[in-house]
């Protein structure tokens, strides 16, 4: 039987986009989330926590590692995304997250990396999200519409919840007029 492969945590996505951008070593992807400002934002991690997940993605067959020998220093382990890496991590920026929990950390974490490939596959997440918020809405109303005489907390829970995504719907569309716009030129560009 073969083992069941389990889907990646964010933050190794967030290391996989990063990887996709340039191979590099587990060092310099430590240095690298630490220095950016959008993601040292969204998450943060330990160099021994990094090396474990690096460690994880390449025997998922997700990384691929060489050794680069130094004269000065210990050789140090590059990695870089296999084709399967690749398709992993391009599926996931392209695909919207399926909660408004997951809207603040994994949303944030695609865009982040949609918006260093181009405005197109940006604009494109956004829209897909924004499909994905409406279909909540809708959800939402549809359930609340279903109760027969809910109490007055069963549809404050419901009007508040509705009303966050709507709210999460309003920024969707600050975020595609700005990318639009121009707006987001100072995004961080720079590269491992």
């Amino acid at each position: 039987m073969s083992p069941r492969r389990r889907s990646p945590l964010t933050i190794e996505y967030i290391l996989l986009g990063l990887l996709y951008q340039n191979p590099t070593h587990g060092y310099e992807l430590h240095k690298a989330i630490q220095a950016s400002q959008g993601l040292s934002h969204i998450w943060r991690i330990k160099p021994s926590k990094l090396y474990s997940l690096l460690d994880r993605l390449e025997d998922q067959g997700l990384l691929a590692s060489r050794a680069i020998p130094s004269e000065r220093t210990p050789g140090r382990k590059e990695f870089h995304l296999t084709q399967d890496g690749e398709r992993v991590f391009l599926d996931w920026i392209q695909s919207p997250v399926a909660s408004g929990r997951h809207m603040r950390l994994v949303f944030h974490a695609k865009l982040y990396f949609a918006l260093r490939i181009g405005d197109a596959p940006a604009l494109r997440l956004i829209e897909a999200q924004s499909q994905e918020c409406h279909g909540w809405v809708g959800s939402m109303e549809a359930q609340l519409s279903e109760l027969e005489s809910p109490d007055f907390t069963t549809k404050q829970v419901f009007s508040y919840r509705i009303n966050q995504v709507k709210a999460m719907l309003d920024w969707l569309s600050d975020c595609d007029k700005r990318i639009r716009a121009g707006g987001h030129v100072d995004i961080e560009k720079t590269h491992l």
